[in-house]
């Protein structure tokens, strides 16, 4: 694997581990980006992960990265490569996936840029622990079994931390940054 990502991941993964929750914010318009990144540092976050559900996303990526430097912003519903490049030329630190997508997953790792591919079952796990690597967001992690589904992975598993999302809250965050296999999670409540 590239000596790179391995060094950018390792630092983005023991941040991720300190920050304990990703706050994944879909923005409209370009001109809330800036207000967006404000309220989020006001809240205490020094993570935002722009969902490009919007064709602002990439703009957004732009404008908080370059204004905002205290804020890691990277990019979510990530599902190819030309999104994936997209956000990375406009300063997403990190990319995260709703699925595993092979050659998205190549092109972050050649680009240096920690990547979170969405997994749901063991087969999706070992796949994409294949290309080495070890932080895999559990998606929809409350449909597809929550907490359960994660204790239940981590005897064979035992290596892979996760990072799940889908129907995470307020209420239930704390029951799954308590399981030793979760390095955070990832939502988008108020």
């Amino acid at each position: 694997m590239n000596k790179n990502y391995l060094k950018n991941a390792e630092n983005f993964f023991s941040k991720i581990r300190e920050y304990k929750i990703i706050p994944l914010v879909k923005i409209e318009n370009e001109n809330d980006a800036e207000k967006t990144a404000e309220r989020l540092i006001k809240a205490g976050h020094k993570i935002a992960e722009i969902a490009y559900r919007t064709n602002a996303a990439g703009k957004c990526i732009k404008i908080i990265s370059s204004k905002y430097p205290e804020l890691l912003v990277g990019a979510g519903t990530v599902t190819n490569v030309e999104t994936a490049r997209d956000a990375i030329s406009n300063g997403a630190k990190f990319i995260v996936m709703p699925g595993f997508d092979k050659k998205t997953v190549l092109y972050c790792i050649k680009k240096g840029v920690p990547v979170i591919p969405g997994v749901m079952t063991p087969s999706e796990i070992m796949n994409a622990s294949s290309y080495g690597l070890k932080v895999l967001k559990l998606f929809p992690a409350e449909v597809s079994g929550g907490t359960k589904l994660l204790n239940a992975l981590k005897g064979p598993f035992n290596d892979i931390m996760f990072i799940p999302t889908g129907g995470i809250t307020k209420e239930n965050a704390d029951e799954y940054l308590k399981l030793s296999n979760v390095i955070a999670t990832g939502g988008s409540w108020k």
